[in-house]
């Protein structure tokens, strides 16, 4: 048999190092200090909001709408973080940052529910819209002075085309879904009356 020996590429390395820093300084800086209670508190918040704002008969589709936008959402946090435009100094995990932010759960839950509320488009834009500029020069400079978000070559005004494009964006796609679905089961319930 043949051992193989492979060596850690310098690009993999630092990443390693850079990983065990960060692990090293959530535990000694973030764990179970005020911020992170404080963090872990508003996330468990916005999920029980959510919940209790929840139509139930349309948990299926307001669902799909809030993981759609989490998962756009993870990957604008992430990449935003990688290009460092931003940070998110306060960590409920370690590892994999962006996923542990206030922004990532709370901007899912609050445009699916006002996707759930708003079935037509002018009043999703409108309320979308307004909300996006709450979001974006309201909760996010708060969340940047109590130390949760930090800009870094970011502008709090560059966020709000994002959000809202993000919204519309992910409101289309549901529809589309949503109306594949609705036609289907209507086909399907005229084949079983024929």
């Amino acid at each position: 048999m043949l051992a193989v020996t492979q060596t850690i590429p310098p690009n993999v390395e630092i990443q390693r190092l850079l990983t065990s820093v960060h692990i090293e300084e959530w535990l000694r800086d973030d764990v179970f200090h005020f911020k992170w209670w404080l963090l872990l508190g508003l996330i468990i918040g916005v999920l029980l909001i959510w919940w209790i704002g929840l139509d139930k008969s349309r948990a299926n589709e307001t669902s799909l709408f809030a993981v759609l936008t989490a998962i756009l959402a993870l990957g604008v946090f992430e990449w935003g973080e990688e290009l460092i435009w931003w940070n998110f100094p306060t960590d409920i995990i370690p590892i994999f940052l962006p996923l542990s932010s206030l922004n990532l759960i709370s901007i899912p839950l609050v445009y699916s529910l006002i996707y759930q509320r708003f079935k037509n488009w002018p009043s999703f834009l409108w309320t979308a819209a307004g909300t996006t500029a709450l979001i974006c020069f309201v909760f996010e400079p708060v969340l940047a002075r109590a130390g949760y978000y930090q800009l870094i070559k970011w502008k709090y005004y560059y966020s709000f085309p994002l959000y809202l494009a993000m919204a519309i964006s992910i409101k289309a796609i549901v529809d589309k879904i949503i109306g594949t679905q609705n036609y289907s089961k209507q086909a399907q319930n005229h084949q079983i009356i024929r």
